[in-house]
């Protein structure tokens, strides 16, 4: 690979996100819009349910989700969108609207080739997020909250993963590749984040989950993300290890001790089972 190629296209990608319209892929477009809608403090529920309507498979997933066992208890099932918007809650809206667009991003005719590496990443981030909500909640924070940071940590390699795949000289070399998203994917994730109105906490823990020194604490999102991301790492990663031995910072005992550490694993795989049933 060229060694001027990376650098043009993220001078690229520099620019685009500078841009006070950032263009995502087209199967952005509705997650945009809810994420727009959910900033506005006056919210009306029917105006997010027409908007929601628009997008059927977004629809069908909130809907499943709503009616899956771990949300419907013994309560009836529900057949409409407000009623599922409310059962879930709006972060877990926040959550599905994400999670189709990546879902359509990965399936998409330019990522074919990299089926297996985009699969890799989105099953890493599954993971993480099912063990980020594991450990807020035994930090008192809000499970649904972790459970988004964790789904949109790796954001930015989708992203550079998808650009580049439109690269022939950048797509030509997996390795090379691999190691690009991996160099870059923090910071552009940051950009993209920001870009589409997210709150500072969720930027900030993006963009430091690869570069904390040590985890100190288990009571802010960047560290519960990067405890979350080492954690998963032990079952479901998609860098390299020559790449992830650089920095490996592991959640210190006094944090939580290793027995608990596999339960957290453990309960998050399992949900990563449920997740899997409820959302694909």
């Amino acid at each position: 690979m060229p060694d001027q190629e990376p650098g043009l296209l993220l001078a690229h990608i520099a620019q685009e996100l500078s841009a006070p319209d950032v263009v995502f892929p087209t199967c952005f477009d509705v997650t945009i819009r809810v994420h727009t809608l959910l900033k506005d403090p006056d919210l009306a529920l029917d105006r997010l349910a027409d908007l929601l309507s628009t997008e059927p498979l977004m629809s069908a997933k909130l809907l499943h989700l709503a009616n899956s066992v771990a949300l419907r208890g013994g309560g009836q099932a529900v057949t409409e969108l407000r009623a599922a918007i409310l059962r879930v809650g709006l972060e877990v809206v926040r959550t599905v609207s994400y999670t189709v667009a990546v879902e359509q991003l990965v399936r998409s005719k330019q990522m074919a080739r990299y089926q297996g590496l985009s699969h890799r990443i989105w099953e890493h981030s599954l993971l993480v997020a099912a063990i980020a909500r594991q450990l807020a909640r035994r930090s008192g924070m809000s499970a649904d909250k972790a459970f988004f940071i964790g789904m949109v940590h790796d954001i930015g390699a989708f992203y550079l993963l998808f650009r580049c795949a439109a690269d022939q000289v950048l797509a030509a070399d997996e390795a090379e590749l691999t190691g690009l998203l991996y160099e870059w994917h923090d910071g552009i994730g940051h950009a993209l984040l920001t870009a589409l109105g997210q709150p500072e906490d969720v930027t900030e823990a993006v963009q430091e989950h690869e570069s904390l020194a040590e985890i100190a604490t288990l009571h802010r999102w960047p560290e519960i993300l990067a405890a979350a991301d080492r954690l998963a790492q032990r079952t479901a990663d998609w860098a390299p290890s020559v790449l992830r031995g650089r920095q490996q910072p592991v959640i210190p005992e006094r944090l939580l001790a290793e027995d608990a550490q596999a339960e957290v694993l453990h309960a998050a795989l399992k949900e990563v089972g449920e997740l899997h049933a409820a959302l694909f």
